[in-house]
């Protein structure tokens, strides 16, 4: 039976992901966990019916409160979790699941022919418990072995690295062919290529390192800069190398936090958010308060054909996916993203001043993906609805602010400020909701043309 205090808790528990911490009656912490969804995650230990001769079930019993740490990504969650077991070792992570099972990710040195030379070449590999003296860096407890496998397998794709014996290092060697890891692209192979791969590799281990200590913000912003001034020295191939490796690097992307932050302050996101808030405040010169609901729009289309429209939202500074919501453009079936981005908010303001629609709450800023053209669609939809929102629009190019006061004006912020990565953040999420629901629609067409 599921106490009324543990129940109002469970209800105002967020579904962002997130470390849940579990106390017993003494304000012990018996167990710590990550959920991609913490409500769903921890609302599941008080649906199950559990074997009452379980660990689980005796947990369950004990668990007299909650807490719960908000994160922005699952990777952070599953370091942060990793941190706190290992400052706090609740009783039933021990014993739910032996300690010697949790694993850790380790970089250690290796003393391997190279050129005819023993040189040392570090790699990086997952291990148990008992073997951590033998590991320069290393990282865990991590309860979960298939999450960190599978963060040290993303972590390959982006950043190659060795993982393999001194004994198939000089087996490949001899072989003067790369294993199957680098025939994949997943290993530089110094076993083939010798020194002249060195320093890419040293990188790629100083990179993965940085990763699993928390450093990803400072890091991404150095590739940033890195990719410009390659593009700014007409080096292409390399700006292109390293803008793809952005892409990809989607899993540990954007102000990643160390744990000790959250562990110092559980209530990080929250300030954060504030931050932003009043940063947006200062920046853009259209607004006057602290922007409680913000509102970004995109529309995406080919050629016309199966054109959708996306609002994404921003409650207090924090996007909110339960919030958003997708049109179907109705009106146009040629090219016209101005007329299409009209109907698309005519559709959702009007919503606010039919009585017989439920409420979904005025914007107090409307922000539109695109420049000067996008911008006059939305003010017309403004005056035609005798609407007074600030609205702005947001041009990929430069990330440039384009605002009306007297004539249009365009203001150029720090992309590196907390109010414009909120603004970007908003306008990359409404670009990817657009085009999911895009080629949803389009597939539904293919599909059915084939039956």
């Amino acid at each position: 039976m599921v106490s009324s205090n543990l129940n109002e808790k469970l209800k105002r528990m967020p579904t962002t992901p997130g470390v849940y911490i579990y106390e017993d009656a003494e304000g012990k912490i018996i167990y710590v966990g990550k959920a991609k969804n913490l409500r769903s995650r921890v609302s599941s230990y008080f649906r199950l019916t559990l074997d009452r001769s379980s660990k689980t079930f005796a947990l369950v019993e004990k668990i007299n409160n909650m807490r719960f740490i908000e994160v922005e990504s699952e990777l952070e969650a599953l370091i942060l979790e990793a941190e706190l077991i290992k400052k706090h070792m609740p009783q039933f992570n021990i014993s739910l699941k032996d300690d010697k099972s949790y694993l850790y990710v380790g970089i250690k040195s290796e003393k391997i022919n190279v050129d005819g030379k023993l040189t040392n070449v570090q790699k990086i590999e997952t291990f148990r418990k008992p073997d951590t003296q033998k590991y320069r860096y290393y990282y865990g407890p991590f309860p979960d072995g298939r999450s960190v496998r599978q963060l040290v397998r993303t972590l390959r794709k982006i950043f190659p690295f060795r993982d393999c014996s001194i004994a198939k290092y000089e087996k490949y060697k001899k072989l003067k062919a790369p294993c199957l890891y680098g025939h994949l692209n997943l290993c530089p192979a110094p076993c083939v290529n010798g020194s002249g791969v060195l320093a890419l590799y040293r990188s790629n281990i100083k990179t993965v390192n940085s990763i699993l200590s928390g450093k990803t913000s400072k890091l991404l912003n150095t590739l940033e800069k890195q990719m410009k001034d390659y593009s700014s020295a007409e080096n292409f191939e390399k700006a292109a190398s390293l803008r793809d490796t952005l892409r990809k690097f989607q899993y540990v992307r954007q102000s990643f936090r160390l744990p000790g932050e959250y562990i110092e302050n559980p209530y990080l996101l929250d300030d954060i958010a504030k931050t932003a808030l009043e940063d947006l405040v200062s920046t853009v010169p259209v607004l006057k308060e602290l922007p409680t609901r913000i509102e970004c729009y995109d529309i995406s289309n080919i050629s016309g054909r199966e054109a959708v429209g996306s609002m994404v939202v921003a409650l207090n500074g924090r996007i909110d996916k339960r919030e958003y919501k997708r049109f179907k453009i109705k009106a146009k079936s040629t090219p016209d993203d101005f007329f299409m981005l009209y109907e698309v908010l005519y559709r959702r303001l009007s919503h606010e001043i039919d009585p017989k629609k439920k409420s979904w709450g005025l914007p107090s800023l409307i922000v539109l993906d695109g420049g000067k053209g996008q911008l006059s669609s939305g003010m017309e939809v403004l005056t035609k609805l005798n609407l007074d929102i600030p609205m702005i629009g947001l041009a990929k190019r430069e990330e440039t602010v384009v605002y009306y006061n007297n004539g249009f004006h365009e203001t150029l912020p720090d992309t590196g400020s907390p109010g414009m990565r909120l603004l970007i953040n908003l306008r990359d999420e409404s670009h990817r909701f657009a085009r999911k629901y895009h080629h949803i629609l389009r597939s539904r067409k293919i599909f059915g043309a084939v039956k």
